[in-house]
C-alpha cells in the first residue's frame, strides 16, 4: 500500500519538475522574442533626467536651426531690397541730371521711376527723401570716392556736386570715425571693374543692335530678358551713360533704365558685428552728406 503511494508521489513530483522545465524554456523563448517597448527595464531617476535633457536639447537645436534659416532668408531679402532701392535712387538722380528737370510732374522719365518705386514697395519716406535730395542737387557732376575699411571691404561712394573738395573733406571726416580711409586709385582699379549700363528696347535683331552700339559709341551689347520683354543691354563709359542714351534715342530705342556701377573683382567676407558697423557707417554718411547718391561695396 505504502509502496504504491510512494510511487504515485514520485510520479507527481517528476511531472511537476518536467512542467517547470518546460515553463522555463518557454519563458526563455518569450524573452528572446520580446518587444523592446514592452520589456525594457525601468529607468532610475538619473536616467530619466538624462532622457528628458536629451529631448529638450534636440528640440532646442531644431528651433535654433529654424531661426537661423529664417534670419538668413530675411537678411538676403533685405540686401536685395537695398540693392534695388539704391539702383532706383541712382536712376532717378541720373535722369534729373540728364534732363535738368527734377520735378516728376513735368519729367516723364522721372515720373515713371517714381511709379516703379511704388510698385516694388519702396517706403514712402524713402521715396520722399530721394526726391528731396534730387531737388536740392540741381547742379553738379557725378563723382566717386573709393574708400576702404582697414584690412576689410572697399566702398565706392557716388555723389553729385559742383563742390568736389568740400564733399570729399566731409566724407573723409566721417569715415575716420569708422576706421575707413581713402583707397588708392591703383588698388581700386584692381578691385573693381566700372562701367555704365543702359537697358533699351527696339524691334530689331542682335546684329542690328551691335551696329547701333558702334554708332552710339557703346563698348558692348547683349540681348537680355527684361520684365518688360526682350531688351538690349549696352555697356559704355563709366559715369556718363547719357552719352549713349542720347544717341540710342536718336536711333529710335526706348530707354528703360541706365546705371553706372562698379563690379568687384575681389570680394571680402565680414562678420555680423562688422556688417552691423558698416551699415551704421552707411546710414550716418548718407544722412549727413545729402550729395551722396549711393554706396557700393565688395562684401560677399
Amino acid at each position: 500500500m505504502f509502496g504504491k503511494v510512494d510511487f504515485m508521489l514520485q510520479s507527481t513530483v517528476e511531472g511537476l519538475v518536467c512542467c517547470r522545465t518546460k515553463l522555463s524554456q518557454t519563458a526563455k523563448v518569450l524573452w528572446r522574442h520580446r518587444s523592446v517597448g514592452d520589456s525594457e527595464p525601468p529607468l532610475d531617476f538619473s536616467q530619466k533626467m538624462q532622457k528628458i535633457d536629451a529631448v529638450k536639447q534636440t528640440k532646442h537645436y531644431a528651433g535654433h536651426s529654424k531661426w537661423k534659416n529664417i534670419k538668413a532668408t530675411k537678411e538676403a531679402n533685405d540686401a536685395a531690397r537695398s540693392v534695388l532701392f539704391n539702383s532706383i535712387s541712382y536712376r532717378m538722380k541720373a535722369v534729373a541730371l540728364e534732363t535738368g528737370d527734377s520735378n516728376p510732374y513735368t519729367n516723364i522719365k522721372l515720373a515713371n521711376l517714381v511709379e516703379y518705386a511704388k510698385k516694388v514697395n519702396m517706403p514712402a519716406s524713402t521715396l520722399k527723401g530721394i526726391l528731396e535730395k534730387i531737388q536740392n542737387n540741381k547742379s553738379g557732376e557725378t563723382h566717386i570716392f573709393p574708400m576702404r575699411l582697414l584690412k576689410g571691404p572697399a566702398f565706392v561712394i557716388y555723389f553729385v556736386t559742383d563742390k568736389l573738395a568740400h564733399v570729399k573733406f566731409h566724407i573723409v571726416h566721417i569715415s575716420k570715425k569708422y576706421n575707413i580711409k581713402p583707397l588708392e586709385s591703383s588698388t581700386f582699379l584692381h578691385m573693381f571693374e566700372c562701367a555704365s549700363f543702359i537697358i533699351a528696347s527696339k524691334d530689331c535683331t542682335l546684329e542690328e543692335a551691335m551696329e547701333d552700339a558702334i554708332k552710339a559709341n557703346a563698348t558692348d551689347v547683349e540681348e537680355i530678358e527684361h520684365e518688360t520683354g526682350p531688351c538690349f543691354k549696352f555697356k559704355g563709359e563709366f559715369l556718363h551713360p547719357e552719352k549713349i542714351t542720347t544717341k540710342l534715342g536718336n536711333l529710335e530705342y526706348t530707354i528703360i533704365s541706365m546705371d553706372s556701377t562698379c563690379i568687384p573683382n575681389v570680394t571680402t567676407e565680414v562678420t555680423e558685428e562688422e556688417l552691423l558697423n558698416i551699415n551704421k557707417y552707411k546710414k550716418k554718411i548718407t544722412t549727413d552728406i545729402r550729395e551722396i547718391v549711393k554706396i557700393e561695396d565688395n562684401i560677399v
